[in-house]
């Protein structure tokens, strides 16, 4: 009995170690100022873009602590194109109809799938072997697409390097029969290493002998490039949910790419603004604006600074969030 007590005791040290180091929460905190792109993450963190719903336009509204009350709309633009106001092409992304990550990205990524695609052309150069012969069988694929193969049990990850023109599948042939698997693989592999790019069945937990990519994991993605968060954002909770699994049998080891990005996502995000998950009551002030913003229902996200709260619609109705800061979730 006391054996077990101290297994479960351990366990449970184990389980709080690894929630307090990748598990990240809104905790409520007060908010003294906010800048346009903040209140675009917050409206983003409950507008789930896995659903591909597109929206005509989007408003933000921010009334300081001072009561002073300012108002922003973006409107859906097919030709936008990124520029260095951070807030507009990050409300964009919102807006945006059902886009290809890789379009969406492109200027941001450019010099790296200029770069992939020359060492993959470098690679099909070099697998030279009697007999044998490789193609690439998939190389960009859609946000929906790569949510499809995970649906599926075809893909562990809800976004992949496919998503940004950063990854390619590997299909080889002997006399223009399909392989599966085989050493012929291993000898691709060693050729894409030998050339920069990473391979896939050096993949823990999960090998891949058929896939290259451009990075190591998303966590070096994301680190090179901390706008591509906005991406990662939406599928958090499903990353800390395989990394936790697997933690609470004591197989990390599985899932250190996972844990990797998620701490990637945290170095972007700690200390930073957010809403937090409890949805709070109507706030009295906020009264006799309701029905005007429910007779005219359109994407907007209203921030009180005074009174500390968000308010966010997608349809006709909205809810209110309290205001608070990312954190490390603490379970002890």
């Amino acid at each position: 009995m006391r054996k077990a007590l101290i297994l479960v005791f351990l366990s449970v040290i184990s389980c709080a170690s690894y929630s307090q180091s990748v598990v990240r929460t809104c905790q409520v905190s007060r908010l003294d100022s906010l800048q346009w792109k903040d209140l675009v993450w917050m409206f983003a963190q409950q507008d789930s873009l896995t659903e591909l719903e597109p929206h005509q336009s989007l408003t933000l509204i921010l009334e300081d602590s001072q009561g002073l009350r300012t108002e922003k709309t973006f409107q859906s633009d097919s030709t936008f194109r990124m520029n260095e106001s951070v807030d507009e092409y990050l409300a964009q992304r919102i807006l945006i109809d059902k886009p290809d990550l890789t379009a969406f990205w492109a200027l941001e990524l450019e010099d790296d799938i200029r770069l992939f695609k020359s060492l993959k052309d470098s690679l099909q150069a070099k697998f030279k072997f009697r007999h044998y012969a490789m193609r690439y069988s998939s190389e960009t694929r859609s946000l929906k697409q790569q949510l499809s193969l995970q649906k599926r049990g075809r893909s562990k990850i809800a976004l992949s390097m496919h998503n940004f023109s950063l990854a390619a599948d590997v299909a080889i042939y002997r006399k223009k029969r399909y392989l599966k698997r085989g050493l012929m693989y291993d000898k691709m592999g060693a050729i894409a290493k030998d050339q920069g790019l990473f391979w896939g069945g050096d993949f823990v937990g999960f090998p891949d002998l058929g896939h290259i990519q451009a990075f190591k994991n998303s966590a070096e993605l994301l680190r090179q490039h901390p706008n591509l968060a906005f991406e990662f954002e939406h599928f958090k909770s499903n990353y800390e949910q395989i990394y936790v699994q697997k933690a609470q049998i004591g197989r990390e080891d599985l899932v250190q790419d996972t844990r990797d990005l998620l701490e990637a996502m945290n170095e972007f995000h700690l200390g930073q603004p957010c809403l937090c998950d409890k949805a709070q009551p109507i706030p009295t002030s906020a009264q006799f604006w309701m029905n005007s913003y429910q007779q005219n229902p359109k994407p907007r996200i209203h921030v009180n600074l005074k009174e500390q709260w968000a308010y966010v619609q997608r349809g006709s109705n909205g809810y209110f969030f309290p205001l608070g800061f990312w954190q490390r979730q603490s379970t002890m």
